[in-house]
């Protein structure tokens, strides 16, 4: 997150700790976000999410599982553990201390996936998570940092920045050259970063939670940038406005031309995708699982070098002639080395895939004797990319290592 210059008040009064300390899940409320947290009329609110609190040994927790010592948190911390974790999930998240931002939530939820696949929570301690992150969304507009003055106006400080990067780049910007053109809208995101670092308002960006730097920011504070024009037989159209400081005419009917791209992602290469999924459905659906616990008793394996053991996890490694499952609770041991590993294409079964070659993932889930349909999934990661170009047309460019992308490193 952000560097802050915010004041951290420590929480000493004893009727304001008590309270605090005997937080219960289900006196966490709206009445009770507003009074503590809210900001009336002006005035400051009674507590800061930032502020911080001394949590006494054992003070936090249920039955064996208690601090063993005591320590210092936020009050923002406290109230989301309360509320969140401490009573069906402190066995899987203990008290969590990471700011909560978009990529944390989702590592949270995976988190939760293997804990219930693997049977150490149950589904309705899922639910009653899902529900009460629902339930915690009206209160964003209360505990969240909001836009500041700062922020509105800071296209004109990036303003002279541009200018002085344009004229430096004018001849590669006239003939529509695309990576330059991201090359500085990059400089800029890396200029503007550096105005706003210890603002508020970045942390809406810093947390990722919907707004993207290289999205929304450069589109509204920066430049439009590059987009493809809709005519096959053409380049790149380069606009240098953004919509805080106003489309120049220059640029308008190129900006008009990018509405096209995506109602046509999301349409025409949508219906491929879906065309795409049937297909995948009316391929592959004769593929099936041998039962729970079959073994084809193949000798043949893969030699996987496991940068990311999570691609392949509910998998059967290979070990001194063994079976091991790759689970959450092993696969760090084995991140970053290289495994053999039982493969369903070399499945020597003669009545599906047996559960050794197929590995745990589909058994885990139930339901899935046809594992043929879930092939399906395929053309349905990429009919949804397709689906997200409508809210994201940013030109992006990569370079790529063709030993990297294709090889096992």
């Amino acid at each position: 997150m952000a560097t802050t210059t915010k004041k951290i008040n420590k929480i000493t009064n004893e009727k304001d700790v008590d309270m605090f300390l005997n937080l219960k899940e289900e006196d966490i409320t709206s009445s009770f976000i507003m009074e503590n947290f809210a900001q009336f009329n002006g005035n400051p609110p009674k507590f800061n999410v930032y502020d911080e609190i001394v949590i006494p040994k054992g003070a936090y927790g249920l039955g064996d599982i208690k601090n063993t010592q005591s320590f210092t948190t936020t009050l923002g911390a406290w109230v989301f553990n309360k509320f969140f974790i401490e009573k069906d999930l402190i066995h899987i998240f203990g008290y969590e201390t990471n700011a909560i931002s978009d990529g944390y939530y989702g590592k949270m939820n995976k988190k939760l996936s293997y804990a219930l696949l693997e049977d150490d929570i149950t589904l309705d301690q899922l639910k009653h998570f899902l529900e009460k992150t629902q339930q915690f969304m009206p209160y964003v507009s209360i505990l969240s940092p909001s836009v500041t003055m700062k922020l509105l106006l800071c296209d004109k400080v990036i303003a002279k920045e541009k200018e002085r990067l344009v004229r430096l780049h004018k001849a590669e910007i006239d003939a529509g050259n695309e990576i330059v053109t991201e090359q500085i809208e990059k400089e800029l995101l890396k200029f503007a970063q550096e105005y706003l670092e210890g603002d508020d308002s970045m942390e809406c960006y810093d947390s990722g939670a919907r707004m993207k730097m290289g999205n929304h920011f450069k589109n509204m504070n920066i430049m439009r940038g590059a987009a493809k024009d809709p005519d096959p037989d053409k380049g790149y159209n380069i606009m240098l406005s953004n919509y805080m400081s106003g489309i120049t005419s220059e640029d308008y009917a190129k900006l008009c031309n990018t509405m096209a791209a995506g109602p046509y992602s999301r349409g025409k290469k949508t219906a491929i995708g879906g065309y795409w999924e049937k297909l995948f459905v009316s391929a592959f659906q004769h593929l099936r699982l041998d039962p729970p616990g079959t073994d084809c008793g193949t000798k043949d394996t893969l030699t996987i070098k496991l940068n990311n053991p999570e691609d392949y996890i509910y998998s059967y490694i290979v070990e001194n002639g063994k079976l091991i499952e790759l689970t959450s609770k092993n696969m760090d041991k084995y991140k970053g080395k290289t495994v053999k590993m039982r493969f369903s294409s070399l499945c020597k079964s003669k009545t599906g895939f047996c559960n050794h070659c197929a590995g745990n993932l589909f058994y885990r889930i139930g339901g899935f004797e046809n594992i043929g349909v879930a092939l399906a999934l395929i053309p349905s990661i990429l009919k949804n990319t397709s689906m997200k170009a409508f809210h994201d047309s940013t030109v992006k460019m990569v370079e790529i290592d063709i030993e990297h992308a294709f090889g096992q490193d």
